[in-house]
């Protein structure tokens, strides 16, 4: 099998008893002004475990319903403590410069909250979200304008040097062409304008001295084993979070001009019985089960493995871990973040 290949293999007449929901065109771009959508980009659905999913890209699997919407609001407001705030570089200060009207483009927005918390904060800035998907909840700003784009191949209609700000937040291990969207993404920048990128490196990282991580943490540990393996079978390269600077430079980006900020998510918080506590798990959680389907038909694991496993690895999140290391040895796990932000030259 062909990993590079973005189409599902999965056609029809082999999904067993998944549902096909419906399918509309094939158009590569599609617009919905201030929330209104107005059709799908070739959109084939499918029902998979009570699961909604969008089978117009094989590499990217994650589900396309209301509990997915959940989950990504739940995660931005977990990353929102963590970084903390909405960005991070001299975005201010290049939104609110006199002169052209202002533009931000968010690529991959997903529900759209980070694009319509950004829109509201500048509400003279023109505000895009594009995705593949149509999660977006309806825009309550008219500053905000949301398109069901594939990246990269959509990003040429958008226009050279018509953004002052772009966004790009967990794609990383959502598409195989990643380096093309920074490609892409970057003739789209004005002179000074600014790229942020955050993203996970979706590795797990033992931070307690005399432990394994698989003492800590098993369950998780296995977990993520998994996944990074259903990654690699899918065509994504998972050594990208290392070499991040790198691809800044090679698509155009002076080293001078290009800063990065690290940050880390415990397997288990502190306190894991606050209420921030309780959001870190159970984001967690919701992130696992949505990767259910990307781990089942990469093969990785079977549908008992992945329901014995969860049991688990929610057991360790929430502070009663079976590791040797204690019931809070996940707290003793960390998941690298990066966040960069490089500005383009004139």
């Amino acid at each position: 099998m062909n990993t590079s290949d973005t189409s599902s293999p999965y056609s029809s007449s082999n999904r067993g008893s998944q549902e096909i929901i419906y399918t509309t065109g094939s158009d590569d771009i599609d617009s919905g002004h201030s929330g209104q959508r107005h059709g799908i980009f070739e959109a084939d659905y499918f029902v998979e475990a009570e699961r909604t999913y969008n089978s117009s890209s094989w590499v990217y699997r994650l589900p396309v319903d209301q509990e997915e919407v959940m989950r990504q609001d739940r995660q931005h407001y977990v990353m929102l403590s963590a970084l903390p705030g909405l960005y991070r570089g001299p975005v201010e200060e290049i939104l609110q410069k006199e002169g052209q009207k202002r533009r931000l483009l968010d690529i991959g927005c997903g529900t759209g909250i980070w694009l319509q918390e950004m829109a509201e904060l500048f509400p003279d800035v023109d505000c895009v979200g594009i995705d593949i998907t149509p999660l977006q909840h309806d825009a309550q700003f008219r500053n905000c304008t949301f398109m069901q784009v594939h990246a990269p191949s959509g990003l040429r209609f958008l226009g050279e040097k018509s953004f002052d700000v772009i966004h790009i937040r967990g794609m990383l291990h959502s598409t195989d062409e990643y380096a093309e969207i920074l490609s892409m993404a970057y003739p789209l920048l004005r002179p000074h304008g600014i790229l942020l990128v955050h993203e996970a490196q979706m590795q797990l990282h033992c931070a307690w001295e005399g432990f394994d991580i698989h003492e800590l943490s098993p369950c998780h540990t296995q977990m993520s084993i998994h996944l990074r393996a259903a990654h690699q079978h899918r065509g994504i390269d998972t050594t990208l979070f290392s070499r991040m600077e790198e691809l800044l430079r090679n698509v155009g980006f002076q080293g001078d001009t290009i800063d990065t900020y690290y940050h880390y998510r415990q397997g288990c918080h502190d306190d894991p019985a606050s209420e921030q506590g309780q959001n870190e798990a159970a984001s967690t959680i919701a992130f696992l089960y949505a990767t259910r389907l990307i781990m089942l038909e990469a093969g990785v694991i079977d549908e008992d493995q992945f329901d014995q496993l969860i049991v688990g690895v929610s057991e360790e999140v929430y502070g009663r871990s079976s590791g040797t290391a204690g019931p809070l040895g996940a707290q003793g796990v960390l998941t690298p973040w990066g966040y960069w932000w490089a500005i383009k030259a004139e």
